[in-house]
């Protein structure tokens, strides 16, 4: 029996239409997975940050720091860096040496950024704390001003010195006594509290002992 033209044309464009479909699905098979969205990191502002009830551990962290909190506290990658720990010999400056009871660590930028932190060794007591808190406030240069809790008793610092700002907060958490610092050079405009806060919520998720 003879199939008529139309039947023919019909069952021709069908197959096209299948054989396309196939070649498409197969293209779109071997396409590459898009890349997973990277959420951009932010650092958090000390007053956003609930301090309380933060166990701090009297014990080396440094290599518990996030280097991108290293890097938004100096305002691009560190050119140098140390660390210390309990025990250690260090030199203050002027020659003046001093055996450590501390572990800490300070990164420095190219443009003389510094950030740094450093936890005491030996357990401090409340009292202790005031009188560590009370003894920063007086030294030359130095303002404390009301600023978001870190830690009780706590202390937030500003020190000036030859065009030199820098930016401390103090505090106990438990027994230790913890310190983080950002030093802004001479010339630089850049609000150096803010930084500090933000630099050591920074310092608290790497010595923190309980879970952030």
């Amino acid at each position: 029996m003879r199939i008529p033209a139309r039947f023919l044309l019909v069952a021709g464009v069908l197959t096209a239409v299948a054989v396309g479909g196939g070649v498409l699905a197969l293209g779109r098979a071997d396409e590459p997975a898009p890349a997973p969205v990277q959420t951009p990191f932010s650092t958090t502002p000390l007053s956003g940050y609930d301090t309380a009830g933060v166990a701090v551990t009297r014990g080396p962290f440094c290599d518990r720091v996030d280097g991108r909190q290293v890097s938004a506290a100096l305002g691009g990658h560190p050119a140098a860096s140390s660390t210390w720990q309990n025990g250690d010999t260090i030199d203050l400056g002027n020659g003046v040496q001093d055996v450590t009871d501390e572990f800490g660590c300070r990164w420095t930028g190219g443009d003389g950024t510094v950030a740094q932190a450093w936890v005491f060794a030996t357990p401090v007591g409340a009292n202790q704390a005031q009188r560590l808190a009370r003894a920063a406030a007086k030294a030359p240069g130095c303002t404390a001003a009301a600023g978001p809790p870190f830690g009780s008793p706590t202390v937030a610092l500003t020190c000036t010195k030859d065009g030199v700002v820098s930016t401390s907060y103090r505090g106990l958490f438990g027994d230790a006594w913890l310190v983080c610092e950002v030093v802004r050079p001479a010339g630089a405009t850049w609000d150096v509290t803010d930084r500090a806060g933000r630099w050591c919520v920074g310092v608290l998720d790497a010595t923190r002992t309980t879970p952030g």
